[in-house]
């Protein structure tokens, strides 16, 4: 049986023209979604939960695909919206592609040929946010999936509305 997974969705804030941009064009195409920039899919292992993404921005000053504790990346949390959600895949055959994926760098050239009309620029070899998560949660790629359109589709999935109080239990 599947074991429930967190998918952490980070609400754009007041001065982030780069998060701003994002909600705003991605936001074009999902009217009446959260204005999210940002998302992560967690996983309770080893006592505490870990979460998974691509970041521009890593806390040890990289880029791209990387895991980070609960505490790093929810330190902050009144900016989050996090779910706790029913995979659809085993959550050990996710966790495998999670670590084959790791380290992978962030697409720049993908986050460029989403914020425009025609762009197809995309690389299998480097994942952006929203993009990686959806390749983790369902199995298969997909190009050009924001943050807002990941949540449109996983929302079916949602099986609590919110985790208002995060804890280390699972």
């Amino acid at each position: 049986m599947n074991e429930k997974v967190r998918l952490a969705f980070y609400k754009t804030q007041k001065g982030d023209w780069f998060g701003g941009l994002i909600t705003w064009w991605t936001g074009i195409f999902n009217r009446k979604t959260p204005p999210y920039s940002h998302v992560e899919i967690g996983f309770f292992a080893d006592g505490k939960w870990q979460y998974y993404s691509s970041s521009s921005k890593n806390p040890d000053g990289t880029n791209g695909t990387r895991w980070v504790d609960q505490d790093t990346l929810l330190r902050n949390r009144e900016r989050w919206d996090v779910y706790v959600v029913n995979p659809i895949r085993e959550q050990n055959d996710m966790i495998k592609d999670c670590n084959y994926e790791l380290g992978n760098k962030y697409d720049w050239l993908g986050i460029f040929g989403f914020a425009t009309l025609f762009g197809q620029i995309n690389s299998k070899q480097k994942w952006y946010c929203s993009e990686v998560c959806h390749y983790i949660f369902f199995g298969k790629w997909r190009k050009r999936v924001s943050p807002k359109r990941f949540f449109v589709e996983i929302r079916s999935y949602i099986n609590a509305l919110l985790c208002p109080n995060i804890t280390g239990d699972a």
